[in-house]
C-alpha cells in the first residue's frame, strides 16, 4: 500500500493552530476596535481583550513564519497542474501573505502609531475570512464530492 502524499504533524498542527487563532481574533476583534478608539480619544481602554488580541496576532505572525520555514525544510505535497490546482496554490499563497500582513498592519496601527494602517488591517482581516471560507469549502468539495481524499492530507500526518 502506498502512502498518500500529505503534510507532517508539525505542518498540520501549525495549519489548525493558525486557523483557530485567526478565527478567534476575528470573532473578538471588536474589543480591539473599542480599545483603539479609546486610545485615539486619550481614554484608557477597558478590559484586557485588546491585550489578548495583540498576543494572538503576534502568535499568528510567528507561527506563520515557522510554517513557511517548515515548507522549505520538509517540503509539501506536489501541486497539480490543472487550472484549479493553480487557483488553489494562488489562494494558499494569498492566505500566507495575509497571515503575515494582517498582524504587521495591526502592529503598525496599535504599537507603531500609524493610524493609516488600521483600515487596511480590518480590510485584510475580512479578506482572510473570505479566502479561508473559500479554502474550507474547496477542501470539503474535494473530500465529499470529488472523493479524492484531499482533505485527509491536512488531517493525518505523513
Amino acid at each position: 500500500m502506498t502512502q498518500e502524499p500529505g503534510y507532517t504533524r508539525l505542518q498540520i498542527t501549525l495549519h489548525w493552530a493558525i486557523a483557530g487563532l485567526v478565527l478567534f481574533n476575528y470573532i473578538f476583534g471588536e474589543t480591539m476596535e473599542q480599545a483603539y478608539d479609546a486610545v485615539r480619544q486619550n481614554v484608557e481602554p477597558a478590559g484586557v481583550g485588546h491585550y489578548l488580541h495583540v498576543v494572538v496576532g503576534l502568535a499568528v505572525l510567528v507561527l506563520t513564519l515557522v510554517r513557511i520555514g517548515a515548507r522549505f525544510v520538509v517540503g509539501v505535497p506536489d501541486k497539480g497542474t490543472t487550472p484549479g490546482d493553480k487557483a488553489a496554490a494562488g489562494l494558499q499563497g494569498l492566505l500566507y501573505l495575509l497571515t503575515l500582513l494582517v498582524p504587521a498592519l495591526g502592529m503598525m496601527a496599535w504599537g507603531g502609531g500609524q493610524a493609516w494602517a488600521a483600515g487596511p488591517h480590518v480590510l485584510a482581516a475580512n479578506a482572510i475570512m473570505l479566502l479561508a471560507f473559500v479554502h474550507a469549502v474547496s477542501a470539503l468539495f474535494h473530500q465529499y464530492v470529488l472523493k479524492d481524499r484531499l482533505l485527509l492530507r491536512m488531517m493525518r500526518p505523513r
